[in-house]
């Protein structure tokens, strides 16, 4: 019985128009993921708020008015920092030195870049944690006694000025700026997603599959946590397994207590838009010498 084959030369022009329908939906998804991911934000808070509303749980204005504010906060510092530097800078070593092409119509090059993106998260997290010049920053974030969608947002404002330095090998290998945008919301929405009680761990502190692999609300929540156990634990972003390749690892096994204590405590707009840095540098004035200073500024916390 005679076979048809298909011509190699099918085959590729079948390959280069589906490479060019991805790069073409990426390219739209990287223009609009901001609105994409604004609408998400907005939709899971109000969901979520008339949720507990409806339960007549402690929905806790105060504290998502202060997360809103610090939220917006970043926004703006973002936004302005973004258009005052980093997008020329980005731009200027994507188009003078970037080391590859690589096309955005692959999908492996998003997965690829991911991985890459999540492993050097892990460790700017880690610093964030144990170097108090960054910490006083970042405890902005765990200031929150509980944890849901509105702590989600409590970002610090300082975070847009340091954190976008950390991302530059994104357009240095050739992954372009536009497409981080929408890299850096897709994992923005995960993350969304982790600041939740709504799923509970097994009793056991056991995983499912899904939970060997991803960061999921559970292990989140142990982030979170001001529980000796749980402090400076589990600071992936979308994969938990660094976290158990560099032993800071743990399962959610008991009731998490979350905050940072009442010394760093974060209850105002006001106190979210100096976070820690007020303490900090009245530690460094009483340090009593530049060298004792810097060792104050770049200890732990």
């Amino acid at each position: 019985m005679p076979t048809t084959e298909i011509p190699l030369y099918d085959l590729s022009l079948l390959f280069a128009a589906f490479s060019s329908a991805l790069g073409t939906l990426f390219s739209w998804y990287a223009a609009n993921a901001k609105v994409i991911f604004a609408i998400f934000i907005l939709t899971a808070i109000i969901g979520e708020k008339t949720y507990q509303w409806m339960r007549r749980r402690d929905i806790n204005l105060r504290s998502s008015f202060t997360s809103l504010v610090s939220g917006a906060g970043f926004l703006i510092a973002k936004t302005i920092f973004e258009k005052l530097l980093f997008v020329a800078l980005a731009f200027g070593i994507y188009e003078n030195f970037r080391l590859f092409d690589l096309p955005l119509g692959n999908p492996l090059v998003w997965i690829g870049v991911l991985f890459a993106r999540d492993f050097i998260y892990y460790w700017v997290h880690r610093l964030e944690h144990t170097t108090r010049f960054l910490w006083a920053s970042h405890l902005i974030h765990h200031s929150p006694r509980n944890i849901d969608m509105t702590s989600a947002v409590r970002i610090p404002w300082m975070e847009a000025m340091y954190k976008p330095w950390f991302s530059l090998w994104m357009p240095l290998i050739g992954f372009h700026p536009l497409a981080k945008i929408g890299l850096d919301v897709l994992v923005a929405t995960l993350q969304q997603l982790h600041h939740t009680k709504a799923f509970p761990a097994r009793p056991d502190g056991s995983y499912s599959l899904i939970g060997r692999i991803f960061v999921t609300p559970s292990t989140h929540r142990v982030h979170h946590g001001y529980n000796a156990e749980y402090i400076d634990k589990n600071f992936g972003a979308v994969f938990i397994f660094w976290d158990k390749l560099f032993g800071t690892y743990a399962p959610e096994t008991v009731e998490v207590k979350f905050g940072v204590g009442e010394v760093d405590a974060v209850d105002t707009p006001a106190d979210a838009f100096v976070g820690g840095y007020k303490r900090l540098w009245q530690n460094m004035r009483e340090a009593g010498s530049p060298q004792r200073a810097l060792a104050v500024a770049v200890g732990r916390p």
